[in-house]
């Protein structure tokens, strides 16, 4: 018998730029993301599956890395000039590691954030609990899915 639980956290407003798209979506733009984490394990003494009051530092720390930021890919070819920018105080970036699977998307975002709370998880229920799927959303009609075996 398999228990699972989710937790939605956000609205984190973040910015992005996909630089590989020949349209619209090369600029610069933003929305205000959800992210929502289904959680999977032997229920606790309390009969839960996840605390979600200890999740606390997990949306202390996606606000850290993406409240009020721009994503962009690490291989972006403007990332000179987006650097500039980051450095004169106009934006506040964040870049993503596309060699570790990461980007800034919503999918590859969902890896991103994966990679990070997993092992928090881990440490916070002793591998009692996996994320097993992970959902960001960027407005109310597109969502990206992480799914994890």
């Amino acid at each position: 018998m398999k228990f699972q639980s989710t937790k939605k956290l956000g609205p984190i407003s973040v910015g992005h730029r996909q630089w590989r798209d020949e349209g619209h979506c090369a600029f610069v733009h933003g929305y205000g993301r959800y992210i929502q984490f289904t959680f999977e394990g032997k229920l606790d003494e309390r009969q839960w599956v996840m605390d979600f009051g200890d999740l606390r530092d997990i949306k202390a720390w996606l606000e850290k890395e993406w409240d009020h930021r721009v994503l962009i890919a690490s291989d972006d070819p403007q990332l000179d000039n987006i650097q500039k920018m980051h450095d004169l105080g106009i934006m506040n970036m964040n870049i993503m590691d596309v060699d570790k699977g990461w980007g800034p998307g919503i999918e590859a975002s969902c890896k991103f954030v994966y990679d990070h709370v997993q092992p928090l998880i881990d440490v916070k229920t002793d591998h009692r609990v996996k994320i097993t799927r992970i959902e960001i959303w960027e407005h109310e009609r597109n969502s990206a899915v992480y799914t994890v075996e």
